[in-house]
């Protein structure tokens, strides 16, 4: 495999992360090599130590504690993710999604049930962040409510005990992309840290310099952390003459010369204002008893610290690096996968290389923690993928720890459903979550059964787990019958109604499943390139439930809101949307919706094939080939590279016959350089065509073949053009 070099990158390599938006050295190290322990701190988000005080808490006066999520596969497993992490240290914890009945968001009446019960807490995950009037009945029943959500935020916020959305401005979240069930685990990343040892104390590293003749402090400073988050204050004095004067190295903290006893007194001030302290340094002890000498020689006192790192022994203990080898503290960090190009322009650059340095070998080194992240990157990747967000930032290397970490065998539960579906011990991929696992487990909501995904999610046997994962297979058959038949039926419908003329497509209909409008707004969208707006209209309480699914820059959300006078309950993002409406409501909404399509433009036509890059011959071997796969894992906003070369000859075609179907192996060529390519499912007649051709204009993908330990670039045709 090959190693990217960010200093000297292949040019094509170049041009398609600037297609993606990643210019900058430090976004291209973290599309590289970002991992699961590289992740940025879930407490540099806005109240997450309340968020922790609360729920350790709840935890210690036995509080009942409520998970409410939501029906579809990213709201099971955010509540899976919580529910999975409290029930190891309490028994007082419940799960809640919604069915049909209850509807999406908070319900005032499972709020009072659960109050009556005695639960003085409830998390939403993927769901509150529009249930003002909700958030407000569950304080009358003095119960405390933290919204986890991220969808789109509406114009008044519920008064809930925190709130946690990376849609929220300046809250501390690295990225707005971010699934539910992502934010779940990021607040669970905070509060399974807090069981750690260096949870809440201080963390100084600290950087000095004695001169070998004079056993003077020539230079000293350090850098305060709790819980990894960086103080504002740094410390730092240098020597300015031979007289003992020494002056701040950074204004802002001390303004008068000191002597060498004073310097030392003051860091003694700096690094024990807290009761628990560890010190990161490189040289650990040894290093560390230089300055205590100098403590010494002044009868100074030094508080007793917990701890002293070594930040040399630790890179060679947990990151395998030859530390006799390495010269400089940017290639030490670099070999330990640290982004160091985030800190250029800080003036104590190094401090901070140096704590991140730490924060990664801490996490590294402590197997419960570990294991813990990889377990439940997994529930991250499924509930990821089935929201369709990008698969960029922080979401690529969940997504890459939890790919890696289903091939092994010890995940029982994972494990069953990987078998139910026909894809244990194969090489799952996003494709594969996206098209077979996802609506696997989306299955029982849109059947009205979320409890039966949430309850497999969490199973601890295997006897559990295989008896649910049979219940929500037969589900999710049931709902591929249902499918199909009501797309029929909306089909039928968009034909007989004139629907094609307006800019977006309405339906509603009584003879749809209720579950299933957003797979069916999909389809429509897929089949007539418009936004879809799919009702199902219930005949007993005149309620119509309605999912949206939007094409391009249309945006759902901002539609619903533009409408919202009419409905009754709305919520989503950009690009999917759910509401309901009443069945009296529903002219004046869908004029109104169609008012605002129209006023805003929204797209009607298909999108048309394109392709990344124009690609000659010459620049497909092995080592590009290599560079591509570094690419993965592919998905939303990080699409697999496609390349289009025009004018091609085909030297040779090969006719495959498998599975009833015919597929193509040629021969191309292009300026006297030759490639091997793959077209599949063709037929006799476009095989016939392709022969008498000139020159064909392809787009294309490409890929490592690998079989029986050799491997060969190929190309992979995904449409072509004869001249």
């Amino acid at each position: 495999m090959q190693k990217i070099d960010i200093d000297n990158l292949n040019p094509i390599i170049e041009e398609l992360l600037k297609l993606r938006g990643i210019v900058s050295k430090e976004d291209i190290f973290d599309f590289f090599f970002q991992d699961i322990y590289s992740l940025s701190n879930p407490f540099n988000i806005r109240d997450m130590n309340a968020f922790v005080d609360r729920l350790k808490e709840a935890i210690e006066y036995d509080e009942k504690i409520l998970i409410y999520g939501d029906k579809d596969a990213d709201g099971v497993t955010a509540a899976s993710i919580i529910y999975n992490t409290l029930k190891a240290v309490t028994k007082n914890v419940e799960a809640f999604v919604p069915n049909h009945e209850v509807g999406y968001g908070l319900s005032k009446d499972v709020i009072e049930e659960y109050a009556n019960s005695g639960v003085s807490l409830i998390i939403t995950v993927d769901c509150g962040i529009s249930n003002v009037a909700e958030v407000e009945f569950a304080r009358e029943h003095s119960i405390d409510i933290i919204v986890t959500d991220h969808h789109d935020i509406p114009e008044i916020l519920p008064n809930a005990y925190l709130i946690f959305n990376p849609k929220l401005s300046n809250t501390g979240f690295v990225s707005k992309n971010f699934s539910g069930c992502a934010v779940a685990f990021k607040l669970m990343q905070a509060f399974v840290f807090s069981y750690t040892k260096l949870y809440n104390k201080d963390i100084i590293v600290l950087d000095y310099e004695i001169d070998k003749n004079t056993d003077k402090l020539k230079r000293i400073r350090a850098l305060k952390a709790t819980n990894f988050v960086y103080s504002d204050d740094v410390f730092g004095f240098e020597l300015v003459n031979n007289e003992n004067a020494y002056k701040s190295i950074y204004l802002d903290y001390y303004e008068e010369f000191l002597s060498e006893d004073e310097v030392l007194e003051e860091l003694a001030s700096y690094m024990f204002e807290g009761e628990n302290v560890v010190l990161v340094l490189t040289g650990g002890e040894m290093r560390f008893k230089k300055l205590l000498r100098l403590y010494e020689k002044y009868e100074l006192f030094l508080p007793e610290y917990d701890n002293v790192y070594d930040l040399l022994q630790l890179g060679a203990n947990y990151g395998g690096v030859n530390i006799k080898s390495v010269k400089t503290l940017d290639e030490f960090a670099l070999l330990l996968k640290v982004n160091i190009y985030k800190y250029n322009d800080i003036l104590y650059r190094d401090l901070i290389i140096k704590m991140e340095i730490f924060r990664r070998m801490y996490y590294l080194s402590q197997k419960q923690l570990q294991n813990y992240i990889k377990r439940e990157s997994i529930l991250v990747l499924f509930g990821t993928v089935a929201d369709v967000v990008p698969l960029i930032e922080e979401n690529r290397a969940y997504i890459k720890c939890a790919l890696a970490e289903l091939e092994k065998p010890n995940h029982v539960r994972y494990n069953v459903i990987l078998e139910r579906i026909k894809l244990l011990n194969t090489k799952v991929d996003t494709q594969a979550v996206s098209w077979r696992l996802a609506p696997f487990i989306n299955a029982a909501g849109r059947m009205g059964k979320p409890e039966y995904a949430l309850r497999l999610l969490t199973s601890e046997t295997r006897e559990e787990a295989f008896q649910l994962s049979e219940e929500v297979y037969n589900l999710n058959e049931t709902r591929k019958s249902l499918t199909e038949s009501n797309f029929n039926i909306v089909c039928e419908y968009i034909r007989d109604n004139n629907c094609m003329s307006y800019p977006i497509i309405i339906v509603k209909s009584d003879l749809i499943d209720r579950g299933l409008t957003g797979l069916i707004a999909g389809k429509v969208l897929s089949q007539y390139g418009k936004t879809a707006v799919i009702l199902y209209e219930s005949k007993e309480d005149g309620v119509c439930t309605g999912s949206i699914r939007s094409r391009g820059d249309d945006n759902a959300r901002d539609m619903l809101e533009y409408s919202s006078v009419y409905l009754d309950k709305f919520g989503g993002h950009k690009n999917a949307a759910g509401f309901t409406v009443s069945v009296n409501n529903f002219e004046k909404f869908a004029k109104k919706i169609i008012k605002y399509a129209s006023e805003e433009n929204f797209n009607t036509s298909k999108d048309e094939k394109s392709y990344d890059l124009e690609l000659d011959f010459k620049d497909i071997n092995m080592q590009f080939a290599e560079y591509l796969e570094l690419f993965e894992p592919y998905g939303f906003a990080n699409e697999e590279p496609v390349f289009f070369t025009n004018r091609v000859t085909i030297n040779s075609i090969e006719k495959i016959n498998k599975n009833n179907k015919i597929h193509l192996k040629l021969q191309l060529q292009k300026n006297n350089i030759r490639a091997n390519a793959i077209i599949w499912s063709s037929s006799e007649e476009e095989c016939s065509k392709l022969e008498a051709s000139n020159f064909i204009n392809i787009s294309y993908k490409i890929k490592i073949n690998r079989f029986n330990g050799s491997k060969e670039v190929k190309i992979y045709i995904e449409n072509y053009e004869i001249n």
